[in-house]
């Protein structure tokens, strides 16, 4: 066989190896997979807004939210729609764990359990660019945020978290690292308004009020909510809560805004809703249903038909996070107590949502105020360990006009005399027909000779304590104990005990971390 010149081996040599170059390229080619397209998620949370404040829910005063209301008419809202637990910290644990809080273990103002699997820590491993502007949620270690917007030194967002314009400048440099980077995203942009101060209030704070609402409400343009008598200062508190709700909706705007200016509104799913309801007695801290229901909106172009409302279905934010974790195509990690509801976005529906269940417990441990609550589209029943008929409820939402107004009232009316004594001393179950009192006004069991006797009620009474007896034991609730007790004062006393305790412990068990990482949940 006759032998190529060495010039002629050298250029088969080199084909020879191209070729295989070539191929060997094609292979790792087509063994890598194609990039999957998956949703940004914008979640916009708002602070201490009660469920109808915005105009699309009822509306607390005047053309009070349009970029709200223009959100809710291009997506669609839920009726009936909860939070799980009415104080802003463990809200939005559960939100980003979709745990409740005795899984979570953020209760009240406390530290998720180490190693728990977060929302954003999800998002993040499969590719995700998260950040987190406005209120904040520490334990970085869980969350691993991306990007987070703090104010430079202290971290106190109260100089800054009341300015619409950061909220926007925040949204839209965060849009532009994740076009840049090529990356889907999730922003969750938690406001401070409208919890108090409200707006347009003094404050010997510096710079705590960096920018005005658009818009400053009267006391005679307000609707007093249905829990609440129409008083003087009530009305007044009102109309600085609406402002303060107005300016809320001015950040809405900001974010929204920014979105559509890098055009990347077609690609992201924006989900809007409340941590729980307004900081006014019986509402905030307490599990009534102006306490936990929330004003949920969803948006996602092509996949959810605009203007829609589900008036059927009955959702909370512990489903959240399996909600999300579906439209992004990524699986369900457990542990995890909701389901998802992304049918529901989809025009179908869903069986087994005809309840949710709500709770409160503490703040920093101190005077604790267990309270659990199944709630229905008809029904609501409430469980409250602490009662006993001399504890006294004390809680934020009694610091403003409205509670001094509710007291100063009571001398001279024997209505609102008899709400204020159930709302500092309740009873241990509360039992109330929404269909015909959706303000929880007439507790069915309590001694009102106005109220309605419960006997007509009975079978579906017995329902919701079953329904709530077995959520928590599946929850592994520690309040169990005390529900099975709670016919036996003596019973409920010895419960309180040992969780008050509880509670301290837990407390005082976080403050090496909390010194460690230079801030107090």
């Amino acid at each position: 066989m006759k032998r190529l010149p060495p010039s002629h081996r050298y250029c088969m040599t080199v084909l020879i190896a191209a070729l295989g170059g070539l191929s060997l390229s094609s292979n790792l080619l087509s063994q890598q997979d194609a990039p999957i397209k998956r949703p940004n998620v914008v979640m916009i949370v708002a602070d201490d807004l009660n469920w109808d404040t915005p105009g699309c829910f009822g509306g607390a005063a005047p053309d009070i939210t349009p970029h709200v209301d223009r959100l809710a008419a291009e997506g669609l809202r839920f009726s009936h729609a909860y939070v799980n637990i009415a104080v802003c910290t463990p809200s939005r644990s559960v939100m980003l764990t979709g745990l409740y809080p005795q899984n979570n273990g953020a209760e009240g103002f406390q530290r998720i359990h180490p190693s728990t699997p977060t929302l954003p820590a999800l998002l993040n491993r499969a590719g995700y660019l998260c950040g987190t502007i406005g209120k904040p949620l520490s334990q970085q270690e869980l969350f691993r945020w991306s990007v987070s917007y703090r104010w430079q030194g202290t971290g106190d967002e109260n100089r800054w978290g009341r300015d619409p314009a950061v909220y926007g400048r925040f949204a839209a440099s965060f849009f532009q690292i994740a076009k840049t980077s090529q990356q889907p995203f999730f922003l969750m942009a938690s406001s401070h308004d409208p919890h108090r101060p409200y707006g347009g209030q003094k404050s010997d704070r510096p710079h705590f009020e960096r920018a005005l609402s658009s818009r400053t409400y009267q006391p005679a343009e307000v609707r007093v909510p249905g829990f609440l008598p129409d008083l003087p200062d009530i009305r007044k508190e009102m109309a600085r809560y609406c402002t303060s709700a107005r300016r809320m909706d001015d950040m809405v705007g900001a974010i929204l805004q920014a979105l559509e200016s890098e055009r990347m509104v077609d690609d992201t799913i924006v989900i809007y809703l409340s941590d729980h309801g307004m900081s006014m007695p019986f509402a905030k801290t307490n599990c009534y249903v102006e306490s936990t229901r929330t004003p949920l909106i969803v948006r996602w172009p092509t996949r959810v038909r605009q203007g829609q409302v589900d008036r059927e279905h009955m959702v909370s934010t512990v489903d959240l996070l399996p909600t999300i974790l579906e439209a992004a195509g990524l699986p369900l990690v457990r542990p995890v107590d909701g389901r998802s509801f992304l049918s529901l976005l989809r025009g179908k529906k869903q069986p087994g949502r005809d309840a949710v269940f709500t709770q409160f417990n503490h703040i920093h441990g101190r005077n604790p105020y267990p309270m659990r609550s199944v709630v229905t589209r008809r029904y609501a029943y409430i469980f409250n360990a602490w009662s006993n008929g001399r504890r006294r409820y004390r809680a934020e939402p009694l610091s403003g006009l409205t509670y001094q107004a509710m007291k100063q009232a009571a001398a001279q009316d024997t209505r609102i005399a008899s709400r204020v004594q159930h709302l500092e001393y309740r009873t241990v179950e509360e039992f109330y027909d929404l269909q015909n009192d959706p303000y929880c006004l007439h507790n069915l069991l309590g001694t009102d000779p106005r109220t309605t006797s419960a006997e007509a009620h009975e079978g579906h009474l017995q329902r919701l304590r079953l329904a709530l007896h077995q959520w928590m034991v599946d929850t592994k609730d520690p309040a169990l104990p005390a529900f099975v007790g709670r016919d036996s004062p003596p019973a409920l006393e010895q419960f309180m005990q040992a969780y008050t305790a509880r509670s301290s412990k837990q407390i005082e068990a976080l403050k090496p971390y909390e010194k460690a990482n230079g801030y107090r949940f």
